[in-house]
């Protein structure tokens, strides 16, 4: 089966999910899109809603942001404000005073509404393209190794606060350069999107983005910006959105549980993940079949059972978004202990006490081994299904384990392949 990102048809994998919706408040105000809206999202790979945020809704943001310099990134050789792209973003969302923008209805409704799902918040950041700024060349945002591009339908959502002009610098796409099959891997329970095909340079179009306009766009949609030449800074807000049902693959950004106060109990609902202190260790629940058993991979020590287990490092091949994604050191782990590596993990949850910065999470990833895999095995390794850990339940070092079985078990997800930051450097699209 090979599915295009194109309308919701019966085909569409939320659909063949059951269309699960997570849990989580809806505001009472949708300013759902109409059915010509949609279809022009679904063709186009991206939607502009004009003036969809008025000078009243945008400037709490734009006096609270005053307080908070976008010095996300230190840039050898530059200091702000001089020419450069420069951001406010991660953790720095939870002043309410900025936070409160991602959650508007304004927002959450139309993404919602291109996602066909519950949106769940992957970043959001606030881009200041200084006068003298530098643009960016054409890419698109799905990435396997970044928390924020790995789910497999996710949708950019950009709020302009000045024009996007050709003095400021305008924001272009590429219409239709969104279509990508996605089809199911053949020996897991996850999905592939295939290959991504760059336009040509004539191919992009400018769609006249004014301070205030909202513009949704496909995460596979190809775009570029122009330098600032103007006088003054080019700023903006820009978030991006993932399906509720269609988890990233390298798991979720970290949030802290600031950013969800921040956003309040009208706006907690859009975030996937947030915690008192980011995961502190890593496990690999590696599973095979044989005929309809499922079994995982444990290692026996002095009759205790744990899963293999690694710490939670941030890579660092990739100087960007790429906190949340720990898979590099757990791989590393599993290759010592194992003998063995996979090319890819899936992102399965997080296990431990959220509220308790001492207790630590387990940041959770799971491999299926296929069939025709020489195989994984050491003198301390055993396989066993859910029946037979179940009693066993007293010896496991990590209690969790069948809870995250029960989760990679669930067939309502869309899941997706992560990869190593160094796998993407090389080819994200090898595996």
């Amino acid at each position: 089966m090979t599915l295009l990102q194109e309308p919701t048809t019966a085909q569409d994998p939320a659909q063949l999910a059951g269309k699960a919706r997570a849990t989580g408040a809806r505001s009472p105000q949708r300013p759902a899109l109409d059915a010509d809206q949609l279809a022009a999202f679904h063709t186009d790979g991206y939607l502009v809603i004009r003036a969809a945020f008025g000078d009243d809704v945008l400037e709490r943001f734009e006096r609270a942001v005053v307080q908070h310099p976008p010095l996300d990134q230190v840039v050898v050789g530059q200091t702000y404000p001089g020419p450069g792209r420069w951001t406010l973003a991660r953790n720095a969302m939870a002043d309410p005073d900025l936070a409160y923008l991602a959650a508007r209805p304004e927002m959450v409704e139309p993404i919602r509404a291109v996602l066909d799902d519950d949106p769940k918040i992957l970043m959001w950041a606030y881009y200041d393209r200084t006068p003298g700024g530098q643009g960016l060349p054409s890419h698109n945002d799905y990435k396997r190794w970044r928390p924020i591009g790995s789910s497999m339908r996710g949708s950019f959502a950009i709020i302009p606060f000045v024009d996007f002009d050709e003095t400021a610098g305008r924001l272009e796409v590429a219409p239709g350069s969104h279509r990508v099959a996605h089809t199911p891997d053949p020996y897991a329970p996850v999905w592939n999107a295939d290959r991504a095909r760059r336009p040509s340079e004539d191919d992009f179009v400018d769609p006249g983005l004014r301070r205030g306009d909202l513009l949704l766009m496909d995460m596979h949609c190809w775009h570029r910006a122009g330098a600032n030449n103007a006088a003054h800074h080019r700023t903006g807000l820009f978030t991006k959105w993932c399906a509720a049902t269609q988890p990233p693959a390298t798991g979720w950004f970290p949030h802290s549980d600031a950013v969800r106060t921040g956003l309040g109990p009208d706006g907690e609902h859009i975030l996937g993940f947030s915690s008192a202190a980011p995961p502190s260790a890593t496990a690999a629940l590696l599973e095979r079949t044989r005929g309809e058993r499922r079994q995982y991979l444990l290692l026996e020590e002095d009759g205790r059972l744990r899963l293999p287990v690694g710490p939670a490092l941030k890579e660092g091949s990739i100087p960007d978004w790429d906190e949340g994604n720990l898979m590099a050191g757990l791989l590393d782990r599993v290759a010592v202990e194992l003998k063995a590596r996979p090319p890819w993990l899936s992102y399965v949850g997080d296990y431990g006490d959220r509220a308790d910065p001492g207790a630590g999470l387990t940041r959770t990833y799971a491999y299926r081994v296929p069939e025709h895999a020489w195989g994984i095995q050491t003198k301390a390794s055993v396989w066993l299904d859910a029946e037979a850990i179940r009693p066993r339940a007293g010896d496991l070092d990590q209690p969790w384990v069948l809870d995250a079985i029960a989760e990679w078990q669930r067939e309502d997800l869309i899941r997706g392949k992560g990869v190593t930051e160094a796998t993407g450097r090389a080819d994200q699209y090898a595996v």
